[in-house]
């Protein structure tokens, strides 16, 4: 992947965009914090946030934490945590990737138990983790020609670039990856005449572009 934003410009930009979220969500929701500060001496015990999405309809809120899943269905107003694994009561979530096709469609990218996939809007979910070679997620990304196509970025094991063509059932890896710890994934559709096919990563390093 080739590095197209300093580590610099890229906290000014993730900056800009944090404040912007802000200002059109206005106030912060009672018991959720506006910043890691307060939530500390609010008591908000779920840790720090690292995924913050809505579903297809717009409907749902999914706030994945150092301790749990959440949902809201009122516009944050109020939070329910989401049982994801038996296994892992307090799973880790890293990303979030919804299906903008379908909301009952959602996949997690989690810390310690590699790719879960819902088919029914949160009501149960299923691992999917076949191929790969670590179960850090750090990133997941839609391509936006496709339901069934994801990249997926893993930290541990045989980290790197991971993707499935077959709605998560199998992966593969296709690159070592971008220069530092990616702590977000994005799939772009541009419109260059040429396909146009994307996929971005911020890391530790800057943001990184390469040819999907």
């Amino acid at each position: 992947m080739r590095r197209i934003l300093g580590l610099r410009n890229l906290r000014g930009a993730c900056a800009l965009g944090a404040l912007l979220s802000l200002a059109g969500a206005g106030a912060a929701s009672p018991g959720l914090a506006a910043s890691p500060s307060q939530g500390e001496k609010d008591g908000f015990r779920y840790g720090h946030v690292h995924a913050l999405v809505t579903d297809a309809g717009g409907k749902t809120l999914w706030m994945g934490t150092h301790h749990a899943l959440l949902r809201s269905e009122d516009g944050g107003k109020t939070w329910k945590e989401a049982k994801v694994s038996p296994r892992h009561p307090q799973l880790e979530v890293m990303s979030i990737a919804p299906d903008m096709r379908n909301p009952k469609v959602i996949y997690l990218g989690t810390h310690e138990a590699g790719v879960f996939k819902t088919v029914d809007g949160g009501a149960t979910w299923a691992r999917m983790s076949e191929g790969l070679g670590g179960q850090d997620i750090h990133g997941l990304a839609f391509d936006p020609n496709s339901t069934e196509k994801l990249h997926a970025a893993v930290r541990d094991g045989a980290e790197g670039i991971y993707r499935t063509r077959d709605g998560g059932k199998s992966w593969e890896r296709v690159a070592d990856g971008p220069k530092g710890e990616v702590k977000s994934l994005a799939s772009v559709n541009l419109s260059t005449g040429m396909g146009g096919i994307y996929l971005y990563a911020g890391t530790t390093e800057g943001l990184f572009k390469s040819p999907d």
